[in-house]
Parts: structure tokens; C-alpha cells; sequence
């Protein structure tokens, strides 16, 4: 390490000062203390969106009953320790896997459908009806989940309503009104039209195996999701779009 000149202390000593003071082996510790703790987070992080990717997959083909943590630990290759550690309960493991698939498409409805403020009632209707559509395709099992446990009536699909459903059915209620308003959007009962949106634009991917047995075609597709939106335009606007 490189010193400065020598130079003489008052006492006669020879005094030499370095240029540069090793670290603080204190703070060294902290820094690595620090980083341990933000990998070990990161990693807790990866292991919780795995499980919960397993869990929406399970409850969506087996429904609540029909799905077992074991098993959600199985498809998520994590132990059964693991998802207890974090979810405490099955209870537990479905509300949140529930909140974090609903929280993640309301918010990116909410994107969507703010861009399109300032045009049209119809023309933010439009953005609904190709988001939702798009959205029921990327993640079919909520539509599957949420099918179940209304048919069943459970507490489960209360906690859902009133967490989430009655305000996005509002939200499009609402839409559906002011585009009748505006005289493009065919009249009718405006909560009719929105369970027909809902209806029409989820449930092809809900029987996806079904539907392409039948028709051929498969509902996953660009192409088809594409003359799915034109499909739902024909019906709800009084005028092509």
C-alpha cells in the first residue's frame, strides 16, 4: 500500500500515514448481512408466485375440495412444509391465490381503461370487452374457480363479491349505461349485457377442450381470440366498430 514521504515527528519518531484506511470490517459484515437477507427474500419471494401459480392451476381443474396443499406442493415442486410456511391453511392458500389473480387483473384493467379516459363511453366499453377477453385467455381458471363456488354458494365466493366482483360489475354497469346514452350500445338491461360479456367472453376458454372437439379451432390462438372481440363488437354495438 502506498505511503507518503517520511517525515519526522516533534518526538523524533518516525511517522508515516497511508493514504487509505482498510474498511471497517463492522460495516463489511452489515453489507453482507444485508445482501443474504435480500437473496433470502428474492428466493421466499420465487417460492410463494410458484405456489400460487400451482394453486390457481389446481383449484381451477379440481376445485377447492378436490385440491389438497400436498398436492399444490407436488405440482409446485416445493415441499408440503413450504406451503404450510407460508399459507398456514388451504383456506388461507385459495383467498390468496384468489387475491393475487384478481388483484393482478384489476389492476391491469384499471391501465387499460385509464389510458382510454377522455374517449368515448363505447370506446372505453371497447377496451373492456378485448381486455377481458384477452385476460380470460391468459388465465381460464379464475373463470373455472369462480363458476364453482358460486354454483355452491360457499363463503368463498362471497368474500370474492364483495372484495371484487360488485365493483367491477359496476364499473361495466355503468359503462354499458353511458354507451346506451350515447346511443351505440344496444338497449337493454344493462346487467343482462354485462353477464352476456362475461358469459361470451370467458367461457370459450373455460371448455377450451370442448370447444375445439366442436368447432376445431382453438380458442388459445391469436386469430381466435381476435374474431372472439369482433364477435362480442357485433353484439353489443349497435354499429360495427
Amino acid at each position: 500500500m502506498p505511503a507518503e514521504p517520511v517525515r519526522k515527528a516533534k518526538s523524533g519518531r518516525i511517522a508515516v500515514r497511508l493514504e487509505k484506511q482498510e474498511q471497517n470490517p463492522i460495516k463489511v459484515g452489515q453489507k453482507a448481512k444485508t445482501a443474504v437477507r435480500k437473496h433470502n427474500n428474492q428466493r421466499g419471494a420465487d417460492v410463494r408466485n410458484r405456489i400460487l401459480t400451482a394453486a390457481l392451476e389446481c383449484f381451477g381443474a379440481f376445485g377447492f375440495e378436490g385440491t389438497s396443499t400436498r398436492a399444490v406442493a407436488e405440482r409446485a415442486s416445493v415441499t408440503h412444509t413450504l406451503v404450510l410456511y407460508h399459507f398456514e391453511s388451504k383456506d388461507q392458500l385459495w383467498i390468496s391465490t384468489m387475491d393475487a389473480a384478481l388483484s393482478g387483473y384489476t389492476k391491469e384493467m384499471e391501465e387499460h381503461l385509464t389510458e382510454a379516459l377522455g374517449t368515448s363511453a363505447t370506446d372505453r366499453l371497447r377496451t373492456f370487452i378485448s381486455q377481458f377477453i384477452r385476460m380470460s385467455a391468459a388465465k381460464p381458471q379464475m373463470h373455472r374457480i369462480l363458476t364453482m363456488e358460486s354454483n355452491q354458494g360457499t363463503s368463498r365466493i362471497d368474500w370474492v363479491i364483495e372484495n371484487y366482483l360488485r365493483k367491477h360489475f359496476e364499473l361495466v354497469r355503468n359503462l354499458i349505461r353511458d354507451g346506451q346514452e350515447e346511443g351505440t350500445v344496444r338497449q337493454c338491461d344493462p346487467a343482462r349485457l354485462y353477464y352476456m360479456i362475461i358469459g361470451a367472453g370467458g367461457t370459450p376458454f373455460t371448455v377450451s377442450t370442448e370447444y375445439k372437439a366442436l368447432t376445431g379451432r382453438d380458442v388459445f390462438s391469436e386469430t381466435e381470440i381476435l374474431r372472439n372481440i369482433a364477435f362480442l363488437y357485433e353484439l353489443v354495438f349497435i354499429e360495427p366498430i
